[in-house]
């Protein structure tokens, strides 16, 4: 029979409602055998679907795809999309029904723990790439879940500190990707954060859940905490959050019941959750599929396929896991897996020593201590247990063939640092992999310095200097200090790319794969420059997001601070012209969008990736004016990335609604009362905008679309009138 949530809520008691409202164990909500209610399976995500852990390890083998900041560096929707997919798939195997990512927050400082987890700094992209990847989860049928419900950039303290962000800056930034996942995306599951935001937690707020969240933008599904994140029987109960997570319960199940009983908490309130809990359970087809004890039916059972290629290293044998959990190792899987790591490496700089001719190559010195394995993956519950693992060294050798000596040395203590200099004066070509893994990136705590780990930068410096050329290969999911990119002759940044990562790397040193990647969050030359400098971590258990809406480019470019290398930059092994872009209609009016065609050529001699970005830069130019609402010089607002063989023309379309001129203006609470005070304007002054009401507001005039492949190289400025007016859009005005 068809599963009707609403019978099956209507034959339930209280004490039957209320344990659905937390979790039976780590990973599993509570089954109600009698009424068709199976227990639903969650996972951690979102490099890989870990199942189920012991001492927060994954039990089985799973897929690992590059990491968040990786994905990041693609600018690829389709990609991202795919490579989700891929996850769902997994997690599939493991009988999981729920995903727990993608990860919505926002790199505001490189130090942050959890860095590699999120696409960006941008919130543009985080919501471009979040929406695919939510879309890649639940076309194969599972849940995704957007997380973390918001302002979650540290991980200091991160229970109890509470992110002071004001209004707009929530609204402009760190709620962005968050509506595109519920309003375009569909995402079914939204995870809120162990962070208070502005001293309460969110699984408290009623304006955010009940609010912002599902009156505003619409969203239907369900709400859940973190892991024993910290909820309140009663706050929390009327605020909307659904679930708790894990069990057994502490906040909600029988303590809602009582909290029912004595009038605390209505019961409207608890049947919304349940209602919302079996609604979710309908929409994934779980309803009265019940195994034994209510579990999940294990799927059918595939024989897992030996690992492919040369140089594989540590197979993860076929563990034997909860019943249920059967991973496969797929072909098609590792095969996309290689092409998705190789279209996330960024070629920062290349004095034309890439890619490498093999032809003309007798040795080799593979350098430093990420020469073996580089990291391809954060910690904490994106950390996943591998098929198996791969060998760079290894790989590099096989491609090479007999012909050529590949000399590895890891240079870990200080005497390694001689016998690599020594190495790299008898090759051909030096190449350093440096960085971090996860041991060093990880959730639960932040780093303690941008610079690489150890003796690496004194590695670098002194091969450099030695080396006939020299190639760096940096593996970090997030920034690290390079003072000595200007004395390399090729840098690659390679974000966390996965388990296919060492391949990858071999790929595109080789010139077998292009280096697709833009960078998806600045690299700045020093730590003291990053916007959230001072006030990363907070006094008296609070975080003060003081640099407001100027996060990441957004800051470098209004302080006019120098930077490493620019969000959105990245070379190719090809070269392309962005060519004059076309903008129709000329005058954006009110309900309207912006139709811009850019043409791009590929004017080298072989296949490679273009991105294509487009900023929009405010009348005001990105100064305080008195009277008008503070803009950043520019923003991201809408890019393409194409892909042309040698000689090809495409025309990249680009389009533009009125929320990319948007900016979102709080009340105006005290104005009334301040303005019936004043009686006349005192003489001289210019009254600003008093909005009576909140909401996206669009200021008329004459707008710049900046038209270029990264926030500073900009090949072309276009003007645009924008009608705009003195009322806020619609709240379910279009988003792109």
């Amino acid at each position: 029979m068809p599963f009707d949530p609403d019978k099956v809520l209507a034959e339930m008691t209280l004490e039957e409602k209320s344990s659905l409202t937390a979790g039976l164990d780590l990973w599993r909500t509570v089954p109600l055998p009698r009424l068709g209610v199976p227990s639903l399976v969650l996972s951690d995500g979102p490099a890989g679907a870990r199942g189920a852990t012991v001492d927060h390890e994954s039990v089985t083998p799973s897929v690992c795809i590059p990491c968040g900041s990786a994905l990041g560096a693609t600018w690829d929707r389709d990609l991202v999309k795919k490579a989700s997919a891929v996850v769902a798939r997994q997690a599939k195997d493991k009988g999981a029904d729920v995903l727990l990512a993608p990860t919505l927050n926002l790199h505001r400082h490189p130090l942050w723990g959890r860095s590699f987890e999120a696409f960006s700094e941008d919130p543009l992209l985080a919501a471009e790439l979040g929406v695919a990847y939510v879309r890649g989860v639940q076309g194969e049928g599972l849940a995704a879940t957007a997380k973390h419900l918001v302002a979650n950039e540290v991980e200091h303290e991160r229970l109890t500190c509470s992110s002071e962000v004001d209004e707009r800056t929530l609204r402009e930034l760190y709620l962005l990707p968050f509506e595109h996942a519920v309003r375009r995306g569909g995402v079914r599951c939204v995870m809120t954060s162990y962070n208070r935001l502005n001293g309460r937690h969110a699984s408290d707020r009623s304006e955010l859940l009940e609010g912002l969240l599902r009156r505003e933008w619409g969203f239907e599904g369900l709400v859940m905490s973190d892991w024993w994140a910290l909820c309140d029987t009663v706050a929390s109960g009327r605020a909307g959050l659904d679930l708790e997570m894990p069990g057994p319960a502490r906040s909600f199940g029988s303590a809602l019941a009582e909290a029912v009983k004595d009038g605390r908490v209505a019961e409207e309130d608890l049947d919304a959750k349940v209602r919302r809990l079996l609604q979710l359970i309908e929409a994934l087809g779980r309803g009265g599929d019940l195994g034994p004890a209510g579990m999940p039916a294990a799927p059918g059972e595939e024989e897992a396929k030996p690992a492919e290629g040369g140089a594989r290293l540590e197979a993860s044998p076929a563990a034997e896991g909860p019943a249920g959990e059967h991973p496969v190792d797929r072909a098609e899987d590792r095969a996309f897996l290689r092409r998705a790591a190789a279209d996330s490496l960024v070629l920062l700089a290349n004095d034309g020593v890439l890619p490498l001719d093999a032809a003309s190559l007798s040795r080799v010195a593979l350098l430093g201590p990420r020469a073996e394995h580089p990291g391809v993956m954060g910690g904490g519950s994106a950390k996943v247990r591998l098929h198996y693992r791969q060998s760079l060294a290894d790989e590099l050798s096989r491609r090479l063939g007999t012909g050529v000596e590949v000399t590895l040395e890891p240079a870990a203590d200080r005497a390694g640092i001689d016998r690599a200099v020594a190495a790299a004066r008898a090759a051909d070509v030096a190449v350093l992999v440096v960085g971090t893994d996860e041991q060093v990136e990880s959730e639960g705590y932040d780093r303690d310095s941008m610079d690489l780990p150890g003796l690496q930068d004194e590695l670098v410096e002194r091969v450099a200097a030695e080396a006939r050329r020299s190639v760096v290969v940096v593996a970090s999911g997030a920034p690290v200090t390079m003072g000595w990119a200007g004395r390399v002759d090729a840098l690659l940044q390679s974000f966390f790319g996965g388990q296919e990562a060492p391949g990858a790397i071999v790929d595109v040193l080789l010139g077998d794969s292009e280096p697709g990647g833009r960078l998806p969050t600045t690299l700045p030359r020093r730590l003291e420059h990053s916007p959230a400098f001072a006030s990363f971590y907070g006094g008296a258990s609070r975080v003060h997001y003081g640099e407001g809406l100027l996060v990441g480019y957004r800051w470098y470019e209004a302080r006019r601070l120098p930077v490493a290398f620019p969000f959105g930059h990245g070379l190719s092994y090809t070269s392309f012209e962005i060519g004059e872009p076309k903008v129709s209609p000329g005058r954006l009016p009110r309900g309207g969008r912006l139709r811009v065609e850019v043409p791009v050529e590929n004017t080298g001699g072989r296949r490679g990736a273009e991105v294509v970005q487009c900023y929009v830069a405010p009348p005001t130019g990105g100064r305080a004016v008195p009277g008008f609402a503070y803009r950043p010089p520019k923003e991201l607002r809408a890019f393409e990335k194409v892909w042309l063989e040698p000689g090809e023309t495409a025309v990249v379309v680009l389009e533009l609604t009125e929320r990319a001129f948007a900016t979102f203006e709080p009340e105006d609470k005290d104005w009334p009362s301040l303005s019936a005070r004043l009686r006349e304007p005192y003489p001289g002054t210019r009254a600003g905008a008093h909005r009576a009401r909140a909401g996206w507001y669009v200021e008329p005039g004459r707008y710049e679309l900046c038209v270029g492949r990264s926030s500073v190289d900009i090949a072309h400025r276009v003007a645009v009138e924008v009608e705009g007016g003195h009322e806020p859009l619609d709240p379910g005005a279009p988003l792109a």
